[in-house]
């Protein structure tokens, strides 16, 4: 069974793994298909960005959410 959550911008993310770091989700966008992507800022290198799927962004498996300070 699938869950839905939203993301939206502000909200930060840990990847998990070695060197993982910290993302911010700066923008949220639908493609053509429909398919949410967020793209993402390094905490600690605001120069690096990716962008990722949504449901990627909430795979358990590859990152996990961090709560605000």
């Amino acid at each position: 069974m699938r869950r839905k959550r939203d993301v939206a911008e502000g909200q930060l993310f840990r990847k998990l793994g070695p060197g993982g770091g910290i993302w911010e989700v700066i923008a949220v966008r639908k493609d053509g298909m429909g398919t949410q992507h967020a793209q993402l800022k390094r905490i600690d290198d605001p120069k690096t960005l990716k962008t990722l799927s949504v449901s990627a962004l909430l795979d358990s498996q590859q990152f996990e959410a961090v709560a605000e300070a």
